[in-house]
Order: C-alpha cells, then sequence, then structure tokens
C-alpha cells in the first residue's frame, strides 16, 4: 500500500486525472452493461410467454367453440332429420368441419411444450375419430342410438384433450412468469448491489479529487493576494511529486527575488519620496494633489499657508467635504473632475481665486491638471486617470494691472464722450446752410470728419461695454420677449443702412415661436451688430435674411448673408478681441463680436458661425425658452 502511495505521488496531475476519470467512465461502463443484459433477458422471457403460450391457448379455445357449434349443428339436424327424414347434408357443417381442421393445423405448427407433440396428435386423431362419424350418420339411410353415443363420446374425448392442452400452456405461462419475477429479483439486487458499490467509489474519488485540485490553487491565491499586499515572505510548500511541486517552486522563487528587490529599492524610493515632497515643498505656488476617488494625497507649505489650514487635518479626506469648510475652500475645490475651457490663445484658461489677508486681496489662478498613467505596452486610448493636481499661482501682481487698464479706459472713454458730441455738435453747425455755404472741398472734408467722429462714438462705446464686462459691471435686464419681435425691431433699425447699397432684409420666423427670456435692449444690439457686419461684407443687389427657430430648449436666432463668406481659419477667432478678418480699412475696432459673445454668454445662449467662402455666412446665437408658468407681463431674471 505504501509502495502504491508513493507511486501515485510521483505521477503528474494529467494522469492521475485520466486515471480517476477512466475508473468512472468504467464503474459507468459496468453498470450499463449489467442492466443491459438483465434487461435483455426479462425482454426474452417476457416474449416466451407471449408468443409461444398465448397463441396455444388461443388456437384451443377457437376449436373448442367451433366443435361446441358444430356438435350443436349436427345434434339439431339429426334430430330434424328423424322426424321429418330429409338429410343430414349441410353446407354449414362442412364449412365449421373445415375450421376445426384449419385450427388444428396452425397447431401442429405452434408445439412449445415437451408433452404438447403427443398430446395434439392424440386430439388430431380424436378429431379425424369424430369426423369419421360424421361421414357415417351422413351416409346411413336408418341409424341407431348406439351410432349416437358413439358420436357424443368422442365429443367428449375432445373437449378432455383441449382442455388438457390449454391447462398444459396455462401452467407453462405461470412457470415462465415466475420465472421472470425471479429474474427480475435477481436484477434489482444485483443492480442495487453494483449502485451501492459505484456510489461509494464514486463518491471516495468526489471527496478525494476535488481537494485535492481545488486546495493547492486555494492556497496559491491567498499567497499571491498577500504578495500583492507587499508582503513577500510567503512561501509554498507542496510535496505531491507533480506539477503543483514545481509550481511551489517557481512561486518561491518569484517570491524570494520580489522580497530582495523590494529591500534593496525600498530605501531608494524613499528617498525620492521625500526628495520630491522637498521640491514640491520649495515651490511658491500652491500645490495639492488627489486620487482618481478625489481624496487628497498632500498639500505642499505654501497651500497650508494660503489656505490657513494644516496639511494633516486635510490628507485623507474628499474634496467635496473640504470645500464645505469655508467659501475659500470652496473656490479652490470646486468642481475637480471639470474639464478645463480653452481662452482664446487655445491655451488652459484658470480660474480666480480671491484671498483675503490682513486686509488686503490677493488673486491666485486655479489650474487642474489630470494625471495619467499610460502602459507602455498599450495605445493611448487605454489611458487611465489615477487623479489630478489643482496649482494656485499668484496672479495679485496681473490682476491689478488688468483692473488699472479696464479702469484706464473706462475713464478714457469716459472722457472722450463730451469732446466728440462736441464735434457732432460743429459738424451739424456747418453743414447748415445757414451759416454760409460750403464748397465741394469743404464738404468732402466735413463729411469725412464726421466718418471719423461716428467711428470713434461707436469705438468708445465699444471700449466702455468691453470694460464693464471684463470687470464684472455688466447688468442683465432679462425680460419676456417674443422673437419676432426681436427680429423686426432690429429689421428696422438697419432698414436705411440696407437700403443705401440696394440689400433687401427679409424677417422669416414663425410668431408663435415660444417666449424667449432676454434682455432686450442688449439682444437688439447683438442682432443690430450681426445685420451691420452681413450689409459691410455683402455685394450691392444681394438680401439678408434673419430667421428665428425653435430648439429642444433654447430658441435660434439666425443672420444669414450671401457675402464673400469667411475663410475656415478665421471662424473661430472672429469673437475674440480686436480680431479682424482682413487689412482692409472698414471701420471696424475688432469688439463687436466679442462684445456680443459675452452679452449671449451672459444671458444663457451662446453663439457662433457657419460660413463658405462665396456662399456667404450664418452668424447664429441661442437664448433660453422663458418659463411658461410666468405671466405675459415683464419680469426681471
Amino acid at each position: 500500500m505504501l509502495d502504491f502511495g508513493l507511486f501515485y505521488m510521483k505521477i503528474n496531475i494529467k494522469t492521475k486525472l485520466y486515471t480517476g476519470l477512466g475508473f468512472l467512465a468504467f464503474i459507468i461502463v459496468l453498470q450499463w452493461s449489467f442492466g443491459l443484459f438483465f434487461i435483455s433477458t426479462l425482454a426474452d422471457n417476457s416474449s416466451a410467454i407471449i408468443e409461444n403460450n398465448k397463441r396455444t391457448v388461443t388456437y384451443m379455445q377457437n376449436m373448442e367453440q367451433v366443435l361446441t357449434e358444430l356438435h350443436l349443428q349436427f345434434s339439431e339436424r339429426t334430430d330434424r332429420a328423424r322426424q321429418n327424414e330429409f338429410s343430414l347434408q349441410d353446407s354449414q357443417i362442412d364449412s365449421l368441419r373445415d375450421l376445426l381442421v384449419w385450427e388444428m393445423k396452425k397447431q401442429q405448427q405452434n408445439i412449445t411444450e415437451p408433452d404438447e407433440a403427443e398430446m395434439s396428435n392424440s386430439l388430431q386423431q380424436e378429431l379425424q375419430n369424430y369426423f369419421t362419424q360424421i361421414d357415417q350418420l351422413q351416409s346411413e339411410s336408418e341409424w341407431t342410438e348406439e351410432m349416437t353415443e358413439g358420436l357424443d363420446k368422442s365429443y367428449g374425448n375432445i373437449q378432455g384433450q383441449l382442455a388438457t392442452i390449454t391447462h398444459k400452456n396455462l401452467d407453462a405461462i405461470q412457470q415462465k412468469n415466475d420465472h421472470a419475477q425471479q429474474t427480475a429479483s435477481r436484477v434489482i439486487f444485483y443492480m442495487i448491489t453494483i449502485g451501492v458499490i459505484s456510489t461509494l467509489m464514486a463518491l471516495g474519488l468526489l471527496i478525494k479529487y476535488p481537494g485535492y485540485i481545488v486546495e493547492p490553487i486555494r492556497e496559491l491565491i491567498e499567497r499571491i493576494k498577500k504578495i500583492a499586499d507587499q508582503n513577500y515572505d510567503q512561501r509554498l510548500e507542496f510535496e505531491t511529486g507533480d506539477e503543483y511541486e514545481e509550481l511551489a517552486e517557481a512561486f518561491n522563487t518569484m517570491a524570494t527575488r520580489l522580497q530582495e528587490y523590494e529591500s534593496s529599492n525600498l530605501a531608494k524610493l524613499r528617498s525620492e519620496k521625500q526628495r520630491i515632497e522637498a521640491i514640491i515643498n520649495q515651490m511658491n505656488e500652491v500645490v495639492i494633489g488627489l486620487d482618481r476617488k478625489n481624496c487628497i494625497l498632500f498639500v505642499n507649505t505654501k497651500a497650508e499657508e494660503v489656505l490657513g489650514c494644516s496639511g494633516s487635518d486635510m490628507i485623507g479626506k474628499s474634496a467635496q467635504e473640504i470645500a464645505k469648510e469655508s467659501e475659500l475652500m470652496k473656490a479652490v475645490f470646486k468642481d475637480p473632475e471639470r474639464k478645463i475651457s480653452a481662452s482664446e490663445n487655445g491655451k488652459e484658461k484658470p480660474d480666480l481665486v480671491k484671498v483675503t489677508s490682513d486686509d488686503r486681496f490677493a488673486y491666485y489662478s486655479r489650474e487642474i491638471q489630470p494625471v495619467i498613467m499610460q502602459n507602455p505596452e498599450h495605445d493611448s486610448a487605454k489611458r487611465q486617470k489615477i487623479g489630478s493636481i489643482i496649482t494656485l499661482k499668484n496672479v495679485t501682481h496681473f490682476q491689478e494691472l488688468n483692473e488699472a487698464k479696464n479702469n484706464f479706459i473706462a475713464v478714457v472713454s469716459h472722457e472722450l464722450k463730451t469732446p466728440i458730441a462736441s464735434i457732432n455738435m460743429s459738424l451739424r453747425l456747418l453743414e447748415d446752410e445757414r451759416v454760409g455755404a460750403l464748397n465741394d472741398e469743404q464738404a468732402d472734408l466735413i463729411k469725412s470728419i464726421g466718418n471719423d467722429t461716428n467711428r470713434m462714438k461707436k469705438t468708445t462705446s465699444e471700449l466702455l461695454d468691453l470694460s464693464k464686462i471684463e470687470t464684472g459691471n455688466i447688468q442683465i435686464n432679462n425680460q419676456k420677449a417674443r422673437p419676432v419681435d426681436l427680429l423686426e425691431y432690429a429689421s428696422e433699425t438697419m432698414l436705411m443702412q440696407a437700403d443705401q447699397k440696394d440689400i433687401s432684409l427679409k424677417v422669416n420666423c414663425d410668431p408663435n415661436l415660444p417666449f424667449v427670456k432676454a434682455d432686450l435692449q442688449k439682444t437688439v444690439w447683438v442682432l443690430v451688430n450681426l445685420i451691420a457686419n452681413a450689409i459691410r461684407y455683402s455685394e450691392t443687389g444681394s438680401k439678408i435674411v434673419l430667421k428665428a427657430e425653435d430648439k429642444q430648449r433654447a430658441v435660434q436666432f439666425s443672420v444669414v448673408d450671401y457675402g464673400k463668406g469667411i475663410p475656415k481659419e478665421y471662424q473661430q477667432k472672429i469673437f475674440q478681441k480686436y480680431v479682424q478678418i482682413s487689412d482692409e480699412d472698414s471701420g471696424d475696432s475688432g469688439l463687436g463680436l466679442a462684445i456680443a459673445k459675452e452679452f449671449i454668454a451672459a444671458q444663457g445662449g451662446s453663439i457662433a458661425v457657419e460660413s463658405e467662402i462665396g456662399e456667404g455666412s450664418t452668424f447664429y446665437f441661442t437664448l433660453p425658452k422663458a418659463n411658461k408658468s410666468i405671466s405675459n407681463d415683464d419680469y426681471e431674471a
């Protein structure tokens, strides 16, 4: 037994599996073979009972019935013939005799029992004797009682023979049935015995083999999990003599090398970590690291100074939790997952965070940079975000300069209004004929001065609007308005300017469109500005179409012209400040579309352009729909 155990341990897992599964297959085949054999035996016995003895019993019953009918028919005709003195000849008697002969012939061909042949021969002789007596009675003109008694005696002998053969076959059926029952009992006993033995052996295999296969794998999984947790002192001890033992040796080798690698690199990693932390702490910018769940991983010294909170109080907490502590924290940690919008020059446009310290204000630009982990073995499409870094840069000096610039522009623009108004008044006086007639050169000079003055007036107004926007002083007075009214008012405002170039203005708007929520003055200003640009760049005699369409949550306004179009490279830049499409002196300051964009954005909409060279341009913007529950009266947003 010991030698077998050693032999079993030395064979590989594949052979062990083949052995166990082959043994189970052998048990299944053995059960199937025994069952087939016993079932076949039962089927043979049952077939013998049904096919042989049953036929003989049937023949005997048929012969008894026919014989009884024949004897009755012959006896009745004998009595009538005796009384009426007519012949005993009858076709029905002959027919019954033929049936008896036919049944007897079939019985002679279906001998089933050992003594049945002699019995059948004796029965045939009695039938022949019976038929002979019938023939004798039919041929005699006179007959005696002895002849009738002889016929009845022969009839009785035949009935006895039929009963004997019938009982012989019935006894044989009973014996074979008893034998079949005994065979069935043996089959049940054998099948139960084989089934119990097979079940016990199969249970033994099921108990042994799953444990043998699963337990080493389960232990291996547990050890690997501990290795993943950087617990490298794990070892496996499998003394099975098969692949499991080889697997244990390979695992132990791997764990040993990982432990050596960890020991050799741990100090180095700690040193690098300390150096990186020192570099981050020496930075003059606020640096905050977040993990993929937006929990704070680290903060540098500058962050603790600006935020007024120690790193130990923040590390490990979520950004949403920290943001609830103060308005400053809320401004720093708001929307850590948001996508940073692009500024006009294509770079990131950071948020401004205002920090109060010693009755002074400091401004920091906030930027969120995602940290992406890329496996060099995979393509860039499978990169994974593992966290993000929030940085705050001190831009107080630049913010102060920007505010000074805005204040200067506002002051200069405001101060220019008075001299521009005086120049306009002087030009009107010069144009008045009551002051005196002007020659052609003087008239041209006054017209040129008027154009320059109007340009200065427009530029001054745009600079004032822009300064209000940049300083955050823009006031939006939202009201409930019909889109068709806005389009018609803007069209009437620019009708004279369009007529000067023989350009037709067409309003295409359904009067039943939903009301919009808009600042009427600023929205009409945007439409007028877009129409003015369309007139400026359209050919004489062309047309401009003003449209409004119902969208899902807003109404879209469009100004369509059929001018020369806008090149692709300018379509994303024309909404920036001081950008002009060409170098031609068009009298445009390059601020109109930038202001229009800010006006529409302040009302909760967006503005864009679609254009093709030589086919014209379509400027369109959206405004949100007014709430249906609000009354028809104007309201303030």
